[in-house]
C-alpha cells in the first residue's frame, strides 16, 4: 500500500502561513468549545508513515509487517541490555521507571516504541518544516510536510487514575504475564499519551511528550472491531489491518478535520494536515521571528548541537 494513499482522503491541504494560522485557530476553537486536549507531531515528508523508531527499524531489519509480539520481544531485549549496561539507574536519579528508561533511550536515539509529540501546536509545525541535512546537503525541502493533531482527551496517563501509576512502574504494564497487566486486546486497540516530568531541558523546551500503545489489532475487549477506514465515507471500506500497520503503528483512526462539525469524532481521533513544500521556508522564517524557534532553542543541549550545529561539514 502507498503511504500517501492512506492519508490523502483525510488530509487538509495548507499552502501558506496564513492558511496555517487559520487551521490552528480552528483546531483551538474546537478544543475550547468541546474541552478537547490536542497533541501535535510534525514530519518533514508527508509521505512518511506514522511509526515509532523501534517499529520502523525492526520492520527494516525483519523485512515484514510487524505484530505486537515482535515489538514486545525486541523491547524486552533492549531493556534487558540497558540493565546489563547499568544505565537503568544512577547515583543522581536512582532507579528509573520503565517509561523514564524508554524516554532516555528515545532522547539519545535508541529505538523505542515511543513516538515524540508536543503539546504546543507551533512547535509541532516547526518539526514539520525544519531544515534537515544529510552529509552537508539540505534534504526534504522539495517534499510536502505533514502535521498531525491527536485528540488525547482521556488518553493522558498523567491525568488518569487508572494509568498514572505507570509513570513509576519498574516493569512494563503492558508486558504479557503480569498479574495486573493491561488486557492485550485493550493494549493493541488503544493509544496513550504521556507528559514526562522535567527529565531534561529538551523535553521542556519542546513542551514535549510521547504517544505509545500496542501494534494495532482488530479485536477490542468489547468484541467490537478496530479498523482503519479507507476514506471518510465508510462505504469505501476498510484497510486490512496489515495494510494499516504499514502506515500507522498505533491504533489511531484518521478523521477529516471539520471545524464546523459540533458533534465531532470520538476521543482518540487523528487529524492530518499537508503543508506544501513551497510554503516551508516562509513558515520557518515566521516561526523564527515570532517565537524564536530554531535548532538552538528546540534542541538546547550538546546532543542537539552535535546533530544540527555544524550541518555544512560533511562526514564520510
Amino acid at each position: 500500500m502507498n503511504i500517501a494513499e492512506f492519508w490523502r482522503p483525510f488530509e487538509v491541504r495548507v499552502s501558506s502561513f496564513d492558511e496555517l494560522v487559520e487551521i490552528i485557530n480552528q483546531v483551538m476553537n474546537k478544543a475550547m468549545n468541546s474541552q478537547i486536549r490536542f497533541a501535535w507531531r510534525g514530519q518533514v515528508d508527508a509521505d512518511w508513515a506514522l511509526h515509532s523508531s523501534l517499529y520502523r527499524r525492526l520492520n527494516i531489519t525483519k523485512g515484514k509487517v510487524l505484530v505486537e509480539e515482535d515489538l514486545a520481544k525486541e523491547e524486552g531485549s533492549i531493556l534487558a541490555e540497558l540493565h546489563r549496561w547499568g544505565l537503568h539507574s544512577s547515583s543522581h536519579t536512582g532507579r528509573l521507571s520503565i517509561l523514564n528508561q524508554l524516554a532516555m533511550l528515545q532522547h539519545y536515539g535508541s529505538p523505542t516504541r515511543l513516538i515524540d509529540i508536543t503539546f504546543n501546536a507551533w512547535v509541532g509545525v516547526w518539526f514539520a518544516i525544519e531544515e534537515k541535512w544529510s552529509n552537508g546537503t539540505l534534504v526534504n525541502e522539495d517534499k510536502d510536510a505533514r502535521l498531525f493533531a491527536f485528540d488525547v482527551t482521556d488518553r493522558l496517563i498523567n491525568e488518569n487514575d487508572q494509568f498514572r501509576k505507570w509513570e513509576d512502574d519498574f516493569s512494563r504494564p503492558w508486558k504479557p504475564g503480569r498479574d495486573d497487566a493491561l488486557d492485550p486486546k485493550e493494549w493493541a486497540t488503544s493509544v496513550f499519551a504521556w507528559t514526562p516530568s522535567n527529565l531534561d531541558a529538551r523535553i521542556a523546551a519542546q513542551n514535549g511528550g510521547f504517544l505509545f500503545g500496542g501494534v494495532p489489532s482488530t479485536n477490542r475487549p468489547d468484541r467490537k472491531k478496530f479498523q482503519f477506514p479507507k476514506s471518510p465515507n465508510y462505504k469505501d471500506g476498510w484497510w486490512k489491518i496489515e495494510e494499516g500497520r504499514t502506515a500507522c503503528c498505533l491504533a489511531a483512526r484518521p478523521h477529516v478535520f471539520e471545524p464546523k462539525n459540533r458533534k465531532g469524532a470520538n476521543s482518540g481521533a487523528l487529524y492530518t494536515f499537508r503543508i506544501d513544500a513551497a510554503a516551508k521556508k516562509n513558515i520557518r522564517q515566521r516561526l523564527d521571528k515570532m517565537f524564536g524557534y530554531r535548532h538552538s532553542t528546540i534542541y538546547p543541549d550538546y546532543s542537539g548541537f552535535s546533530t544540527f550545529g555544524t550541518p555544512h561539514i560533511k562526514s564520510y
